[in-house]
């Protein structure tokens, strides 16, 4: 009995050694200072004059101002491609856009991404995504299972945060400084452009979110809805905005209610330094320079629209370059 007690005991061990755990995001710090950030590419469908899909270059801009250089992460590939190029870049960014959260190319990118994530965590590789509006939603649709989102009215609308109670118990927040923190909390930094959302009342009946995400601030839109606005993953290096930080220093369309002023950018700014130093976390390595180099964002045209709205698109196709 004895010896079948120590067998029992040690295979207790191994198995509690075995099991997959998320990587102490917290204890990290940083070890790249040439951090390298992949954005998700979505499609352009109806109108692919200029490619199948595209990057807005705001997101470039955005990453870049912190001190990361960016790779685009095409959509339609083979598997093998997003594992080969997850093991070289030291995150994900999920753009804003209008596309399908459940069936389109972008979608995908997604899933295939966030399950690497995960994956990677439990071997304690830390890798960070983050989501923007649609990119925002994504992960919402990804952790659920499905897609919950209802409408918020809140189109072209810019507002302050409404924090939750407990936001400084964030490693968003946590250390946020106190003139960010107070344009955030009582100015209009946050700029929004969706007619759906993640309502609150939606998100507290689905444990796969509330037991998933911590929720750092919510928003209420123009018909007094209420939806989370700001989240971060407990357990992973997972953060996402409903409202666009990038558009405050990079988007000029005059169409769109977007605060310029130096308290909207200094809120901008913190938010892109936040994600990049995360990515500096990350040891993934390109094999060569020149196997960078040919990665880089930097490979494609960037398209500029002078029609008034200021746009600045990089196009691709879903096998050749643009």
């Amino acid at each position: 009995m004895d010896t079948v007690c120590a067998c029992l005991v040690v295979l207790c061990v191994l198995a509690l050694t075995c099991r997959a755990v998320p990587v102490n995001v917290r204890a990290f710090t940083a070890i790249n200072d040439r951090p390298i950030i992949g954005i998700a590419a979505q499609e352009t469908a109806p109108n692919t004059t200029y490619g199948d899909t595209y990057i807005p270059a705001t997101y470039v801009k955005y990453l870049e101002s912190a001190g990361a250089r960016v790779v685009p992460v095409l959509a339609g590939e083979p598997e093998s491609y997003y594992n080969d190029l997850f093991s070289k870049i030291n995150g994900v960014l999920f753009p804003g856009g209008g596309v399908s959260l459940t069936e389109s190319q972008y979608a995908r990118t997604g899933r295939i991404m966030y399950n690497l994530t995960l994956q990677a965590a439990a071997r304690g590789d830390l890798f960070p995504l983050w989501g923007t509006c649609l990119g925002f939603q994504l992960l919402n649709t990804i952790t659920a299972g499905k897609n919950l989102l209802q409408a918020t009215d809140a189109d072209n609308l810019t507002m302050p945060l409404q924090f939750s109670p407990d936001y400084t118990n964030s490693r968003l927040f946590g250390k946020v400084p106190k003139d960010v923190y107070q344009y955030l909390a009582h100015e209009s930094v946050t700029q929004n452009e969706h007619q759906y959302g993640m309502l609150l009342e939606v998100f507290q009946k689905h444990k796969e979110l509330y037991n998933f995400y911590h929720v750092l601030s919510t928003n209420v839109g123009r018909k007094g809805k209420r939806f989370v606005s700001t989240f971060e993953a407990f357990k992973y290096p997972i953060y996402g905005v409903q409202w666009h930080p990038e558009k405050n220093a990079f988007n000029w369309n005059p169409h769109y209610v977007i605060n310029h002023d130096d308290h909207a950018i200094r809120v901008a700014q913190y938010f892109a330094n936040f994600f990049v130093d995360e990515a500096r976390k990350s040891g993934h390595r390109f094999q060569s320079a020149q196997d960078e180099a040919m990665a880089l964002i930097d490979n494609y045209t960037l398209h500029y629209f002078p029609d008034g709205t200021f746009y600045e698109n990089y196009y691709f196709n879903f096998t050749r370059r643009a």
